[in-house]
């Protein structure tokens, strides 16, 4: 069993991830709200989308015309957050298993991919604040043993 206070260890953790952002800026947002140093997040059935030429920062638009539209069914990734710009940055590196729904050419998830809505993810973080939304770290471990098994090939992923 994993066990920690504050500030001495990991702690396993579950929140909602804000959608119609670039997926890392939503792990940046989630990093920022639990004060994490860096996290090892699962997450699992996710809908995405991938729109050309929009800016990180601009709205989702209401329709997906020039688009394509995807559904992640589990991503593992470490998150390290590195403030060393002042930019408040976070890199994420990990691998999972995704599925585009149309006809997208190259099947890799850019690192620029949005959430199409909110999403749930849990994991382990690390803070120097006690976490709110702690969870026992038996359920995370059970969570992504399925996912592991039922993932038919997982690709590597980078933002």
């Amino acid at each position: 069993m994993i066990t920690s206070r504050a500030g001495q260890g990991a702690e396993p953790f579950d929140d909602i991830l804000d959608g119609y952002f670039t997926l890392k800026e939503s792990v940046r947002q989630l990093m920022a709200r639990h004060q994490l140093s860096w996290a090892w997040l699962v997450l699992s059935h996710a809908p995405v989308m991938e729109i050309a030429g929009l800016a990180p920062d601009a709205p989702v638009p209401l329709h997906l015309r020039d688009g394509h539209a995807g559904v992640i069914d589990a991503l593992f990734v470490t998150v390290l957050y590195c403030d060393a710009t002042g930019e408040h940055d976070i890199s994420l590196t990990g691998s999972g298993d995704w599925r585009w729904l149309d006809g997208r050419g190259d099947a890799a998830l850019p690192a620029d991919i949005r959430l199409a809505e909110p999403a749930y993810v849990m994991g382990f973080g690390l803070s120097s604040r006690p976490n709110a939304r702690r969870i026992e770290a038996g359920e995370i471990l059970t969570v992504a043993a399925t996912l592991v098994s039922d993932g038919p090939g997982f690709r590597p992923f980078s933002a």
